[in-house]
């Protein structure tokens, strides 16, 4: 029955990883064994507006999540398992990339370094997490205080559950997706070795005004060691599907390698030259020769910083990776949570 599978689905999004297995198999024989007494006394299979009554009747997917959770004081277990998804999502996707880009700026902007101590930041930071985190616990807090008045608690439509995604093959990686990452990666290899020759016509378009940093030569070739890195993986998987270990391991591997790279260039100031300095168009060449070296490095900032998030996420995926070799492999799927309200 979808519509049971669909229920089973977002009970289980509340439930602790851990018990999610269990739970949800000792609630699935229950319900099935509800659904079978009242086909047995009606004589016949029972409709879907039924089911629906039979579920509305067991519970709104979180209440009856809340039934296996611990029982904290401040916020009731009706309510923790969305207070507890909202407080990660608000760490990872706010305070995480916040600390991302202080740390960027102390490395990379000696200017704020040296306006800043470490101490004044972490306190600027751990004040700014009290507050915020603060915030929110207060917020549910308040909620559970007065859940008996949330309307989406009391009535609710199963037939708007988000449908059971259709199962995913976990122990291969896609062929399409190895061919189409090799086809792209070559795409950028061959636009790479072309850059020296492009990079003369603009610079020669532009009247030889500005020119590249003779630092910046010694990086052109590094640039390639995690293309030809995340080739390599791509070409293995397409002939080794299984090896779905590969993947994140050259992942991580590859985008370390080009955040060393990035934050090496950084360093580098000015990237690009005035090639002919003075004469009457001195002050002009001198803003533009500014304006383009901090539209560079501040592009080359954003791009490290975003980097920074994608090697967490490699690395973490990596970490899944280790734990399930060691655990055992896991079923699981996503689920937008504004679906499960």
């Amino acid at each position: 029955m979808e519509l049971l599978d669909r229920y089973l689905q977002a009970v289980k999004f509340w439930l602790p990883k851990a018990q999610q297995k269990d739970i949800i198999a000792e609630l699935g024989d229950d319900i099935r064994s509800q659904i079978e007494d009242k086909e047995s006394a009606l004589g016949r299979p029972i409709n879907e507006d039924e089911l629906v009554a039979l579920l509305q009747q067991t519970g709104h997917p979180m209440r009856v999540a809340a039934r296996y959770q611990p029982q904290p004081s401040l916020i009731g277990p009706a309510l923790f398992p969305l207070y507890r998804f909202v407080f990660k999502m608000v760490s990872l996707f706010y305070l995480l990339p916040w600390l991302l880009v202080w740390i960027g700026m102390m490395v990379f902007m000696p200017a704020y370094h040296a306006a800043h101590s470490v101490g004044s930041v972490i306190s600027e930071f751990w004040t700014l997490a009290f507050s915020l985190l603060g915030m929110i616990t207060l917020a549910f807090a308040l909620l559970d205080r007065f859940q008996s008045k949330l309307s989406w608690l009391q009535k609710w439509d199963p037939r708007k559950l988000p449908a059971v995604p259709k199962p995913k093959d976990k122990d291969r990686v896609p062929r399409v997706e190895s061919v189409f990452e090799l086809v792209f990666n070559f795409s950028f290899l061959l636009g790479w070795l072309a850059v020296p020759q492009l990079a003369r016509q603009i610079f020669a378009g532009a009247g030889n005004v500005l020119a590249p940093a003779p630092a910046l030569h010694a990086w052109y070739w590094p640039v390639l060691v995690p293309v030809v890195i995340s080739m390599a993986q791509q070409l293995t998987n397409l002939f080794r599907p299984q090896w779905t270990w590969l993947r994140p391991v050259a992942r991580m591997v590859s985008t370390a390698i080009i955040l060393w790279i990035v934050e090496s260039v950084v360093k580098i100031y000015p990237l690009f030259i005035i090639v002919a300095k003075g004469g009457k168009d001195a002050a002009r060449l001198a803003n533009l020769e500014s304006f383009v070296n901090q539209s560079s490095w501040w592009s080359l900032y954003v791009f490290a910083v975003s980097l920074c998030v994608a090697l967490v996420v490699y690395t973490f995926q990596c970490v899944q990776l280790v734990r399930r070799s060691k655990e055992g492999p896991r079923n699981g799927s996503a689920i937008v949570a504004s679906q499960l309200l």
